[in-house]
């Protein structure tokens, strides 16, 4: 896998071709319009999916179907560019349109990403909560993704990597739900370097308290919270570091840029697990708009 990753600090030093077809998601912020927007300029065909973790279903343009019957929908496009607008969809969406677009035998795939300037903060006086930042209004628990269920049970061997962000609490309900997780087989990891300095310290300070209370003992590490690629780069390294008779699961609860290296990476190991707690997102979770992402990734 191949992946060339370009930035600006606009759209317009961004440079691509223009697409065929584009996948979006809701916007809920500044950059969610803002992406919406520049891909209507830029793209043949837009098509809005969202999925639902309650019904295993997915929504096409207002149109529900069976989540796993997503490759139908998909196969329209077998020899068409297509980009996916990963500011504005969810981890699952990126995952599902990823895993069948290779299978599908789509060898080039585009993710647009849009960095916010500033996430929302509570006003609260207190130093405690500070690092504060409502991103989710609801958390909906851990639940099967089609195509890449995993069975946990404390009598096998297996190892957790947790991508983590903000939300504490995400990675607490993880472990809290799944008690059969041994603390020695939980790894963790931060987005350093951060989108913005300093941000790294509010993921550290967020997460320290459940990395101590839970006794996690697997490993700190780290990879760009805007860097795909070395998210693939360090899971490989990971998967490679396994036993024979060692699993894989993988937590994807941290920056959506990592969140799409794991996609790429479960889009080309077809037996590993993903634990994944389906936030939705709040309306007006960030402000105003930073830098821009492409990604530009080749399938060998």
């Amino acid at each position: 896998m191949k992946i060339i990753m370009q930035e600006g600090k606009t759209d317009s030093q961004l440079t691509f071709s223009r697409w065929d077809v584009a996948i979006v998601g809701k916007p809920v912020d500044d950059r969610g319009e803002a992406a919406i927007d520049f891909l209507k300029k830029n793209t043949d065909e837009l098509f809005f999916i969202d999925y639902d973790s309650k019904e295993f279903r997915l929504d096409i343009d207002g149109t529900s179907t069976n989540a796993e019957e997503v490759a139908s929908f998909l196969a329209e496009f077998p020899n068409k560019s297509v980009a996916l607008e990963t500011s504005t969809l969810g981890f699952v969406e990126i995952l599902l349109c990823c895993r069948e677009l290779k299978n599908l035998g789509i060898r080039d795939l585009e993710f647009l990403y849009v960095e916010p300037r500033s996430y929302h903060s509570p006003r609260r006086p207190q130093l405690l909560h500070k690092r504060d930042f409502e991103l989710s209004d609801e958390v909906r628990g851990y639940r099967a993704i089609p195509g890449a269920t995993v069975m946990l049970s404390d009598r096998d061997k297996q190892k957790g990597v947790f991508f983590l962000g903000y939300e504490e609490s995400r990675f607490d309900m993880v472990l809290e739900d799944y008690q059969m997780i041994r603390p020695s087989d939980c790894i963790v990891v931060f987005g350093v370097p951060a989108f913005q300095p300093g941000w790294e310290m509010d993921s550290f300070a967020n997460n320290i308290r459940v990395i101590r209370q839970r006794n996690i003992e697997g490993g700190v590490f780290f990879c760009g919270a805007e860097n795909p690629a070395s998210t693939v780069d360090l899971l490989n390294i990971l998967y490679g570091g396994l036993d024979q008779d060692e699993m894989l699961f993988i937590a994807p609860i941290g920056t959506k840029p990592n969140g799409i290296g794991v996609a790429l990476f479960a889009s080309t190991h077809d037996n590993i697990g993903i634990l994944y707690d389906h936030p939705k997102r709040s309306q007006g979770r960030s402000n105003q708009v930073s830098r821009w992402h492409l990604f530009s990734v080749t399938f060998d």
